[in-house]
């Protein structure tokens, strides 16, 4: 079988899964389907690597394949033998100075270096997050000033808030222009991601779409929020699902059915045609 789409890369949450963190049997059959025909199938999320490294098993079957993934808004692209093929970190000096404003207001801020996710203290949304994540925080009590003694470089700042704050917070950064290392996302309504410029979702596909020798045309992406636009409109198939924010399925050349209804399995199916 010729496919024409041979690399898909996929957001993870609210678009494969359901609100409740779970994929679909048909999802996943299609995943798989879609694999035995050539296809490449990488997931492209905001995550750590620590998060997606444990959803490979049951995303993929077991045991889990060698497979290429995408994590911390395309800011980290890891190979299929688990080696880092492209990092981009952050600029260490403004992303402290950043959780230094961030947290004098009130806002919960975490940070990610490698594997580990560092927080000043626990709060009912960090549970829910490292609940969602299946990942443990390291509690460090003052989290910029522990950033500062810190010898790793750092991979993004999430700041933690409601809806109405968090969307505040980045019409005021962005046009404040005080941090022009960074850009600013929303991967959920009450996440707002600070990440390098040099990142985003978009770059990692192109950075592994010419390292597997795929032509761009050849490359289908699927997304439901904010942090997912650049990937849509970078890809030659950009696919919003149903579910997605408005914002992003303006950015997709096609808006496919919901999570709750498969989207992205029926999609997948379609490309076996």
């Amino acid at each position: 079988m010729i496919l024409k789409y041979k690399l898909v890369l996929s957001d993870y949450d609210d678009t494969l899964t359901l609100s409740d963190g779970t994929v679909t049997p048909r999802t996943l059959a299609a995943i798989k389907a879609y694999r035995a025909a050539g296809g490449i199938f990488v997931l492209n999320t905001g995550r750590s690597y620590a998060s997606v490294k444990k959803l490979l098993p049951a995303l993929y079957g077991e045991p889990a394949p060698k497979v290429p993934v995408i994590c911390y808004q395309g800011g980290m692209t890891v190979g299929e033998n688990g080696e880092t093929l492209r990092r981009v970190p952050m600029n260490g000096k403004d992303v402290i100075r950043l959780a230094y404003e961030a947290e004098r207001r009130g806002i919960i801020c975490q940070t990610y270096s490698g594997e580990r996710m560092f927080i000043s203290r626990m709060t009912d949304e960090a549970r829910n997050y490292s609940s969602i994540t299946d990942c443990s925080y390291e509690v460090v009590g003052d989290l910029p000033g522990f950033m500062e003694s810190y010898d790793g470089e750092f991979d993004k700042l999430l700041m933690i808030s409601t809806p109405e704050r968090v969307t505040g917070l980045k019409a005021e950064f962005t046009e404040r222009n005080d941090y022009p290392d960074f850009k600013f996302v929303f991967s959920r309504p009450t996440y707002l991601e600070a990440i390098p410029t040099g990142s985003g979702k978009d770059s990692a596909l192109k950075f592994l779409s010419a390292r597997l020798g795929i032509d761009i045309e050849n490359v289908a992406a699927f997304g439901d929020s904010n942090n997912d636009t650049d990937m849509l409109r970078a890809a030659g198939l950009g696919v919003a699902v149903g579910n997605a924010r408005e914002e992003c399925k303006s950015a997709a050349d096609f808006v496919c059915e919901p999570n709750t209804a498969d989207g992205v399995a029926k999609m997948l199916e379609s490309f076996l045609l």
